[in-house]
């Protein structure tokens, strides 16, 4: 058997396997620190995956070498003369490939989730845009708002109906200003009571949490200062304003979606 060539063939396994596992470790890093939704779901499990293909070859590989090199050690003693040994040397341009390769693909990794966002924003608008032209005589219901148990359990009722039609249909609810005590405030409707249940609410149970550039933007929507979408994405999760007016009066949508993987792949 021929023991040099097989340590030389291993250790290029061994080499090959453990850059492997650098740009692997890398890239799961990368992906997680910054929660990014890249790949759909079958090729984001092959990629998890595939570190158990690693981890198996690079362990065969150096299993293999630590046998050929006892096996040469062996026959050198037997036949008592010294083997020289060979040592590895990684041409400078391989390491520069290697050392530009990870901004490479830090940037490839951002850029996709990016394009995965922007899809979403796409598929979110869209479905806001059918459903009011499909809904827009029962949203025209809900326009004349007055904060009372029947407007809310209207609102439950038709927001909810909208949803059962369309499973795909990302989660929806509306958003209404109001104001408690002078502050201006807004209320979020779509929630299951019934007219009995909502008897029992008062607005600050509607009140919808969200960030100061959110309220200003709902204050400008609702102000008539503007009337385009706002979209946000989060960690997989999605969130769409977008403002329709109905009726002459300005309403607005609040979709939510969660996803766990990208857009890209199989």
């Amino acid at each position: 058997m021929n023991h040099d060539f097989l340590i030389r063939s291993t250790n290029r396994i061994a080499r090959y396997a453990l850059i492997a596992l650098i740009y692997w470790l890398f890239i799961f890093a990368l992906s997680t620190i910054f929660d990014l939704k890249i790949f759909k779901e079958r090729l984001t499990e092959t990629f998890l995956f595939s570190v158990l293909g690693i981890f198996a070859l690079l362990g065969g590989a150096v299993v293999l070498n630590v046998m050929s090199n006892l096996s040469k050690i062996s026959a050198a003693i037997a036949k008592q003369h010294e083997d020289q040994q060979t040592t590895w040397h990684w041409p400078t341009r391989n390491k520069l490939l290697l050392a530009v390769s990870f901004p490479v693909i830090a940037l490839g990794l951002l850029a996709g989730d990016a394009m995965s966002a922007h899809r979403k924003k796409i598929r979110l608008i869209q479905a806001a845009e059918q459903l009011v032209e499909e809904n827009r005589r029962e949203l025209g219901m809900l326009t004349d708002y007055e904060f009372s148990p029947a407007y809310v359990a209207r609102a439950a009722n038709i927001i909810g109906t909208i949803q059962r039609i369309d499973r795909h249909l990302p989660n929806v609810k509306l958003l209404m200003p109001d104001q408690i005590e002078g502050r201006r405030v807004f209320l979020m409707f779509g929630q299951h009571w019934t007219e009995s249940d909502s008897k029992k609410l008062e607005r600050q149970q509607l009140i919808q949490p969200m960030t100061k550039d959110e309220r200003d933007y709902l204050q400008a929507v609702f102000d008539n200062k503007h009337n385009l979408p706002r979209f946000e994405a989060t960690g997989g999760n999605y969130q769409l304003y977008f403002p329709v007016k109905v009726n002459n009066k300005q309403m607005l949508l609040y979709f939510t979606d969660f996803q766990a993987y990208g857009k890209f792949g199989s």
